[in-house]
């Protein structure tokens, strides 16, 4: 299997006309790539002719460009280049501490004024397991180590001291345990260790560095980097206080309590700029007097509990003194800041499409990927495609390898693409996705899309060849440029941005095959732009599941968290469901109150990477006023049953008609799938208890409705609810039934006729399918 050597990423998903779009490319080996700009027309259909879904398009930006071999600067912390002066009495640094890996095999810092070489200025930090605290006066470094070894997920107050005029050094950790905030309750006792010692002869000399919490100053590392052996754990209201400690000093930080104002040198107060909508900015606040304040880098997980969180309540804004830590991470990243090799701004005449920057090094590539939006002023065709950008930033570098040994586990060979030997081999240092955790065992809320998303690729297959999310999305693409559509491509970022002013322009808005990550801005676009006579297509499953934020300032930046329930990899903490991005609870959307059904008359239901079924037409599929959605396939009965994805239309992640839900009561159940098998599995969230029964061979939730509703206002959605819908389309050359149904269904949602109106009077049975007791299994 080949590698890659080159990779690259934009600084945007989407471009409009007039803008300019950055790619930032990275080489194994320093030195020239050529580059050529291709518009992406299909998905991969025939994998032994990858390069027929690329039409080239003549740019200026074509030619040959200079690659580095970058570093990245992982890790989360805090920089502050103000310097935090100190008198000649010495000084006190006191932070309270929830180590999540204290025996990590590389020292961590905690928080210093240090230059790497150690010998002069001062820094805590862990170091196997164990505190410790030194000082350098330019020449010579005085270390003290903690005698006993930190506890994971404990919290501890961490005292440390310089008393300028003797020369001793002291360190204090002391458990800071309640009934809630740390791994162990009260039952465990944790005794407290004190250390000092006595350094004759030691003038700490003060250091040019800047202070870093969470992280380490080292100026020598390449490409600009200056910071590494980041933290992983929390932090909470560290402070410099002048002079050495007294005892009664000590105890009092170790319960959260502050020295008279004058003696304060610092105090960062993590909390200090939360607001009952988020965090907004990177800013982190020294609300001493001196006013030295800091910003976070590689966005470390804010609105955590901290040492004090009494569990009383779950939200940051209602109890700030109680969230007062910042959780950082090793491994995070937001941004690979590497430089940028070349640029394109969009013209006026450009073409709305999917496009990728294709970079050639050594005789392999990479496409690099992004979309270019219509012009805000050009006029729009009836059609346009939404791009999940949203769900592939929170996809973007799965572990694809790790995905294909489950599949063996459902008998399936793995095959494994580029990609994955290149996720296996660089992807840790581009930090990781949302369906994994840190180094530390805290799940991954932040995703970002100014890295390379090798899994955001044309050609992109996983386990035994399969499609999936942005590769899957081009079957779509492909199938509209074949039928001769007119279409633009907007993206989950645009939405958000200009809601749904944006999608009226458009008679019809066709999904993605998996768009499941939305913010309460996506959501309220597509409500309101349906409800005002908008048309949608709802082309795929697991949609708009997750509750989902973009960071007000960096829209390459997004936050999950996951809650208590649904289809998930990790659960966040007690205490820390609400969004550090916007202040809201995270979770599933229904369980906000906005389940899927109410707009898109489907939601997830089941999931399963085994066997695609076919659709079984029911009842609703005769009436006169959807027959038309039927017209011209030659089996009314039994459709979708050939796809190139596990063959079938119904498969991988699928979603259900429930009038419990919010399905609109007057919705037409047109069809349903039978025959999945025992690896096809109900979501969590239906779940009555664990156990079996719950699988697509036993249970009737585990099934993908086909479902049609119009309203009074002329709108209406038309839901295939399955993931593998759009892997049928391109069958015996788009020439098939999905084909023909999807379709009728575009051509009448575009034209700016009247649909068939479908009664939808409160408490009047509208369809045959509302007989049966659909969405509860009795």
């Amino acid at each position: 299997m080949k590698q890659m050597t080159i990779r690259g990423y934009t600084d945007r998903p989407s471009v409009a006309p007039g803008e300019t779009v950055g790619f930032h490319v990275d080489a194994d080996a320093p030195g020239p790539f050529s580059s050529e700009l291709v518009r992406v027309v299909r998905g991969v259909v025939d994998p032994s002719r990858p390069m027929d879904v690329y039409e080239s398009v003549p740019a200026r930006l074509d030619g040959e460009h200079f690659a580095g071999a970058y570093r990245t600067n992982r890790g989360g912390h805090v920089r502050v280049d103000t310097p935090v002066q100190w008198d000649e009495s010495g000084f006190t640094v006191h932070v309270f501490l929830f180590p999540t890996r204290p025996t990590a095999p590389t020292a961590q810092g905690i928080i210093g004024q240090q230059r790497d070489d150690a010998r002069e200025g001062w820094l805590l930090s862990i170091h196997d397991g164990r505190l410790q605290f030194s000082v350098g006066d330019g020449t010579t470094t005085a270390r003290l180590n903690a005698s006993k070894p930190l506890l994971p997920e404990v919290w501890y107050s961490v005292v440390a001291s310089y008393d300028a005029a003797s020369g001793r050094i002291a360190l204090h950790q002391t458990a800071r345990v309640n009934r809630v905030n740390s791994r162990f309750g009260l039952v465990v006792s944790l005794d407290s260790d004190c250390s000092d010692s006595e350094l004759s002869g030691i003038a700490l000399s003060r250091s040019g560095a800047p202070l870093i919490i969470a992280g380490m100053w080292n100026p020598g590392l390449a490409d600009g980097i200056d910071v590494d052996r980041c933290l992983d754990g929390k932090l909470d209201a560290p402070k410099l206080v002048r002079g050495a400690a007294t005892d009664p000093v000590r105890r009092a930080l170790e319960t959260g309590n502050l020295p008279p104002a004058p003696s304060v040198l610092a105090y960062w107060d993590f909390a200090a700029n939360g607001t009952s909508r988020g965090f907004l900015t990177d800013d982190v606040l020294d609300v001493s007097a001196a006013g030295s304040h800091g910003r976070c880098v590689n966005s470390p997980d804010r609105g955590m509990t901290g040492w004090n969180w009494a569990g009383h309540t779950e939200h940051y804004a209602h109890a700030r003194n109680e969230y007062g830590a910042i959780w950082f991470h090793s491994d995070s990243l937001e941004d690979c800041r590497w430089p940028q090799a070349l640029s394109w701004t969009v013209p006026p005449d450009a073409r709305s499409g999917v496009y990728a920057l294709r970079v050639t090094k050594d005789g392999r590539s990479d496409h690099i990927v992004f979309f270019v939006r219509p012009g805000r002023d050009a006029v729009a065709p009836p059609v346009a495609v939404l791009i999940p950008t949203f769900s592939y930033i929170m996809y973007g570098l799965v572990n694809a390898p790790a995905e294909a040994a489950c599949e063996t586990a459902w008998a399936h060979s793995t095959i494994l693409h580029p990609s994955d030997i290149e996720l296996t081999r660089k992807s840790p240092a581009w930090g990781t996705s949302s369906y994994e955790y840190h180094s530390d065992g805290r799940g991954c809320q932040y995703a970002s899309w100014r890295r390379p998303l090798l899994n955001i690729r044309p050609d992109y297959t996983y386990g035994y060849g399969r499609t999936w999310n942005f590769s899957t999305d081009l079957h779509i693409i492909g199938w509209l440029e074949a039928k001769g559509f007119d279409y633009d491509v907007i993206t989950d970022h645009d939405i958000h941005a200009e809601g749904a002013d944006l999608m009226r322009r458009y008679n019809v808005v066709i999904s993605g095959t998996h768009p499941e990550y939305a913010s309460a801005r996506m959501l309220d676009a597509w409500e309101d732009y349906v409800a005002g006579g908008g048309r949608g297509m709802y082309l795929g499953g697991n949609g708009w599941y997750w509750v989902t934020a973009q960071h007000p300032s960096k829209p390459h930046l997004l936050e999950i968290r996951r809650g208590e329930s649904g289809d998930q990899t990790w659960k966040a903490r007690p205490g820390e469901y609400h969004l550090g991005f916007t202040g809201e609870r995270g979770g599933l959307w229904r369980n906000r109150g906005r389940a899927p059904q109410k707009i898109f008359g489907t939601g997830f239901t089941a999931h399963g990477m085994s066997v695609s079924a076919p659709f079984h037409a029911l009842p609703d599929a005769q009436d006169p006023r959807a027959a038309w959605i039927f017209s011209g396939v030659d089996s009314a009965n039994t459709f979708g049953t050939r796809g190139l994805i596990d063959d079938g239309a119904a498969g991988q992640e699928f979603d259900r008609y429930d009038i419990s839900l919010g399905t609109p009561p007057h919705a037409m159940l047109l069809a349903s799938s039978h025959g999945h098998t025992v690896y096809d599995s109900l979501v969590p969230e239906d779940l009555f208890a664990t156990g079996p029964h719950v699988n697509g061979e036993e249970h009737p939730l585990v099934r993908a409705d086909l479902v049609y509703y119009t309203n009074a206002s002329g709108g209406g959605m038309f839901a295939a609810s399955s993931m593998t819908w759009a892997g049928c389309l391109p069958v015996d050359g788009y020439d098939n039934d999905v084909s023909t149904i999807t379709a009728n269904v575009l051509r009448r949602f575009a034209a700016a006729e009247p649909l068939p109106e479908i009664d939808q009077v409160a408490g009047e049975q509208a369809s045959t399918s509302n007989d049966r007791p659909i969405g509860r299994w009795v």
